[in-house]
């Protein structure tokens, strides 16, 4: 093989016998290359000029246009309609839908077999038997989604009227009566069978269990709105109890315990006796009325001071408290609480603590 750059058709057979004399690490690199050539021309070329191979790739399509009925379900169509048009106007008989839905826990596919009931005439119209309620006071009438399941029973077990839809059908344009039923699965199938006023009772109970659970998470909200709302209150309540006992606990300024007071005590004076006193009679001498004791102002100074009461002297501050005068003139043991007003000295008060000061 020539090693120039120039291109140089090679036959097959000069090929093969060429990669006897190349080395095992040539020949590797050869495979790498022959690979990653074939790779490159088994892709299809989707630029202009490309290769003609039948494996180009193309855009699928739809095998019929949007919104245009496929040749095949136009007979199917056109005898659902027919059914639809004829129960409406000569009743029906009972007949089931089969539902098909997915099971969400199992996964597993449900089929719902629901029986219809058949029509009666009520007003002039045929509608489902048991379905004028005070709700529904017409009824309910046979629409086109339950006309499909109708028209299935009745072509299946050859009711007259399809044979009279064959023989007024004219076909648009040739096309092969294609089976509109679902093809059959080979996975197991589950088939629940159900009237029509069970299938009712279901979405009733769905609706209210929906219901429910609605009601049910507004009144959380509510308690949980109620429950913020009654701890602020509290917490209020709280913060205003403890700030009237801070105001009570305030102390009160008091006398000092024990205060020793020296009282001036004056010595009367007795009057001279006159050598010629006048003799009078004790017929002729009125007794003068008795006056009430006077009460010794006390100062408002939180001290204590001399007062007598009753003939007996005391130590009183302008409180009321009362002591009796100690052996060494100043105040002795509790008296009680006098009363201004009443000029009584209460003897069963409780004797006043006081702090004694640090000094």
């Amino acid at each position: 093989m020539s090693n120039t750059t120039e291109n140089v058709i090679v036959s097959f057979n000069e090929i093969m016998n060429s990669l006897k004399s190349l080395e095992a690490s040539e020949l590797f690199k050869l495979l790498k290359a022959a690979a990653t050539e074939a790779e490159k021309k088994n892709k299809p070329s989707n630029k202009r000029g490309g290769s003609s191979d039948s494996r180009v790739a193309r855009k699928k399509t739809g095998s019929m246009p949007k919104g245009k009925v496929p040749p095949q379900l136009m007979k199917p169509r056109a005898w659902v309609d027919y059914t639809l048009k004829d129960a409406l106007s000569n009743g029906w008989e009972a007949f089931t839908i089969s539902q098909t839905h997915k099971d969400k826990e199992s996964g597993e596919k449900i089929t719902e077999e629901i029986e219809m009931p058949a029509s009666i005439l009520h007003n002039g119209a045929h509608v489902f038997d048991g379905s004028v309620t005070d709700k529904t006071p017409d009824g309910k009438q046979l629409i086109h989604k339950e006309a499909m399941s109708l028209s299935k029973q009745r072509k299946e077990s050859g009711h007259p009227t399809y044979a009279a839809f064959e023989a007024q059908y004219v076909p648009e344009e040739d096309s092969s009566d294609s089976s509109s039923e679902s093809d059959s699965n080979s996975t197991t199938k589950i088939v629940v069978k159900k009237t029509a006023a069970e299938k009712e009772q279901e979405k009733a109970a769905a609706k209210l269990a929906k219901e429910q659970e609605k009601a049910a998470a507004k009144l959380a909200k509510e308690q949980e709105k109620a429950a913020t709302k009654l701890a602020k209150e509290q917490e209020k309540a709280a913060a205003k109890l403890a700030k009237e006992q801070e105001k009570t606990s305030k102390p009160v300024k008091s006398v000092p315990a024990k205060t020793v007071v020296k009282a001036t005590v004056q010595t009367p004076v007795k009057p001279e006796t006159p050598e010629t006193a006048e003799v009078v009679p004790k017929a002729t001498v009125k007794a003068a009325p008795k006056k009430p004791a006077k009460v010794e102002e006390i100062p408002n100074d939180g001290m204590v001071h001399p007062w007598t009461y009753n003939g007996k002297k005391y130590l009183r501050n302008f409180e009321g408290e009362t002591w009796t005068v100690g052996a060494d003139g100043g105040v002795g043991e509790w008296a009680g609480l006098y009363d201004s007003k009443s000029n009584k000295l209460d003897t069963s008060a409780p004797e006043p603590e006081f702090e004694e000061d640090e000094n």
